[in-house]
């Protein structure tokens, strides 16, 4: 902890200042970047706070900021933040206290919006993060699915996490190699209308409609400066693409996002070339973990199969905390009220049209 008290500056920096400034924290992720902000609705923007003592940066946080139209009341989404653990730093639970109160005074109550956080949080921070959020007044909205995934650890060489696959993932992953296939690989517009492609494609063929915005996704992309873009790989056979995968490594973890693969991707088992060539790349160039991104056993149980298998014998199991609500004021409990509602809406909506929400990936 700093000896003298902390300063908070509040939107007074550029993106490319903010974007240099979140990659100097472990737990930054693209939901923490200014392009992300930027995709908000037509009712919402973002908004950036940093907390400082003299020069030295100890946290960061963008937030979201819905406006119920036309009710002057609204939510502050704070994604897989507050950051707070800095490169090469133990975590400080003071630092996010403080942070935590700055956010709440600041929002909660000077602006009256409903607070709703989705911590990033790994098994050393999990219950402190938990105590400290409590705490401050923040209650678990129990109404959410947890984000739940396999967290594999990138620091075994190459050789020992190939042997920790497990064995029918392995053997498919062997008769990938040997079937011709090739992959493209960058951050290029191009590929990422390819995926689109695929995934249209995936779709139609399941007869399914994803609970995934790809094309805004692909708007987020091109928004990104080139040290933060999204990993996109293609993996072509007879020059036609057959599968393709999304990836993000900001901060020292690099995420899953999404995937798409062709009938014919399936019958020479594309994903998992792709897979491993994503953990190849990861390793390359320095990211520690690797978040496969989130799974349901009940709903699909392919996906969770497959991630399973590459997650391997290790097997590294993560559920996040549950997404936190605070009510600072009577605006807030307004906000909180209408959401409910909302949400109770969009579901028998969704029963209406029968729509099923599935993972991504095949």
């Amino acid at each position: 902890m700093p000896s003298e008290p902390f300063l908070f500056e509040m939107d007074n920096m550029d993106s490319a200042t903010w974007d240099q400034l979140i990659t100097q924290f472990e737990d930054a992720s693209i939901y923490q970047s200014w392009a992300f902000g930027k995709s908000a609705t037509r009712f919402a923007s973002a908004s950036h706070i940093v907390m400082k003592e003299g020069c030295e940066v100890y946290g960061c946080c963008q937030v979201r900021l819905k406006r119920l139209y036309p009710l002057k009341i609204g939510v502050a989404d704070i994604n897989w933040g507050p950051l707070c653990r800095r490169k090469g730093k133990s975590f400080e639970p003071q630092v996010l206290a403080e942070f935590l109160r700055k956010i709440i005074m600041e929002y909660g109550r000077k602006r009256g919006y409903l607070l709703r956080i989705t911590p990033k949080t790994t098994r050393d921070t999990k219950q402190l993060f938990k105590n400290i959020l409590e705490c401050e007044g923040f209650l678990p909205n129990i109404k959410e699915r947890p984000y739940r995934t396999f967290l594999m650890d990138l620091s075994p060489p190459l050789e020992e996490l190939r042997l920790n696959l497990l064995q029918k993932w392995r053997n498919c992953l062997n008769r990938a190699e040997q079937n011709n296939l090739i992959i493209k690989e960058g951050t290029t517009n191009e590929l990422f209308d390819r995926f689109i492609r695929l995934a249209d494609e995936m779709c139609e063929r399941k007869k399914i409609s994803i609970g995934v915005d790809y094309r805004g996704y692909q708007r987020i992309q091109e928004n990104l400066p080139e040290h933060l873009k999204m990993r996109i790989m293609v993996c072509e056979f007879n020059g036609i693409s057959i599968g393709a995968i999304v990836c993000s490594t900001i901060g020292n973890t690099g995420i899953y996002l999404l995937g798409a693969t062709a009938q014919e991707g399936l019958k020479l088992n594309c994903s998992y070339l792709l897979q491993w060539r994503m953990i190849q790349w990861m390793k390359e160039h320095g990211i520690n973990y690797y978040d496969l991104g989130a799974f349901n056993p009940q709903l699909n149980p392919g996906v969770y199969h497959f991630k399973k298998g590459l997650a391997g014998k290790t097997e590294n199991e993560e559920i996040f905390l549950n997404e936190y609500k605070g009510c600072f004021n009577l605006r807030g409990w307004i906000a909180n009220t209408l959401t409910i509602r909302q949400k109770v809406g969009v579901f028998y909506e969704a029963l209406k049209n029968r729509i099923i929400i599935k993972e991504p990936i095949d």
